[in-house]
């Protein structure tokens, strides 16, 4: 049976990357059990061992798609790494064991391939990964690399979990990442080790696809995510990414993607102004209350991203998906 199409109804690019998950999910039957130990959270979390809950997750690099020619080989696989370690920090955990598979053209320059395995042992050996096996397959162009990360976590942190009333809170700058950022960005490891020893943390997600995208994940049943668009840490690089694209600065902040910032929900109870006091004692990293969890005003607010002073749902073009789909 022939694999592609020409049809696109027929296609998975006519279906769109949740729709398509949520068909795989069906396929897969009771293989695929239901969330966090199956698909559904940015790791899998598996029985707990040892008293700590233990995390898997996987992520691919792939050549025209996360990097290309002007990216250093080095720093490409460090980010096939780094995306897999910013899952891990999404659920508060600690990496530990990597399993890494590469798809590689005959042609590939064999200095190449040395540097691009050079970055990937240097952020190995940063935060602690063994690289335990994998598997190493040719192909006829293609070139990219998956890896699955192990680790573990005393407690890990959901999508799920939130509550109405809760702040909305997120780390560093937002937008532009493709000037930059998207390689040289550092995952929130010890941030996020340090947010899942909080209980008035509710829920955490790494914003990969854009904010527009990922934070409705933590919205739960009958609410909706109120911001205020002004509060958002526009960074430098989406300022100067809107001069370029004739979009505002929030608009790249909103949907631009690849941050690896970390989004979480925290308990209305927090005295907001200790514990944004408390962070600054133990990180760099920035910090901003950009909103929070609210009772859904309409049936079709459900799940969505409000303007809190307008009360209208933000409508902007943003967030990555992949097959084409927004």
């Amino acid at each position: 049976m022939h694999p592609f199409t020409n049809i696109p109804a027929d296609a998975v690019g006519n279906v769109g990357e949740k729709k398509l998950l949520h068909k795989i999910n069906e396929w897969l039957g009771p293989t695929s059990p239901p969330a966090p130990l199956g698909m559904g959270d940015d790791c899998a979390v598996l029985p707990a061992s040892g008293g700590r809950c233990q995390l898997a997750t996987v992520d691919a690099l792939v050549y025209k798609q996360h990097f290309d020619d002007s990216a250093h080989p080095k720093a490409a696989g460090a980010k096939l790494l780094k995306r897999n370690l910013s899952d891990i920090a999404a659920m508060g955990g600690s990496p530990q064991f990597a399993l890494l598979g590469l798809m590689l053209p005959s042609t590939l320059r064999l200095d190449w391939l040395k540097a691009f395995t050079c970055g990937l042992r240097e952020e190995a050996e940063k935060w602690g990964v063994a690289l335990v096996g994998g598997d190493l397959c040719e192909t006829k162009t293609s070139l990219g690399g998956h890896l699955t990360l192990l680790g573990s976590a005393e407690r890990a942190v959901l999508r799920q979990g939130g509550q109405k009333g809760d702040h909305i809170l997120i780390t560093g700058e937002l937008g532009g990442s493709l000037l930059g950022n998207h390689l040289t960005f550092q995952p929130r490891l010890r941030e996020g080790q340090w947010l899942a020893t909080r209980t008035e943390v509710h829920s955490m997600i790494d914003v990969t696809d854009g904010l527009l995208k990922d934070l409705p994940a933590l919205v739960p049943p009958g609410c909706a995510a109120g911001i205020f668009p002004e509060t958002l840490p526009v960074s430098a690089a989406a300022r100067q990414l809107a001069l370029k694209s004739g979009k505002t600065p929030e608009h790249h902040a909103l949907g631009d993607g690849e941050d690896y910032e970390l989004l979480f929900t925290l308990s209305i109870e927090t005295d907001l102004e200790y514990f944004i006091g408390q962070w600054g004692k133990q990180f760099k990293t920035p910090l901003t209350c950009i909103g929070k969890l609210v009772a859904k005003s309409s049936e079709n607010l459900e799940g969505k991203i409000i303007d809190l002073k307008t009360g209208n749902a933000v409508e902007l073009e943003g967030g990555y998906e992949h097959f084409g789909k927004t």
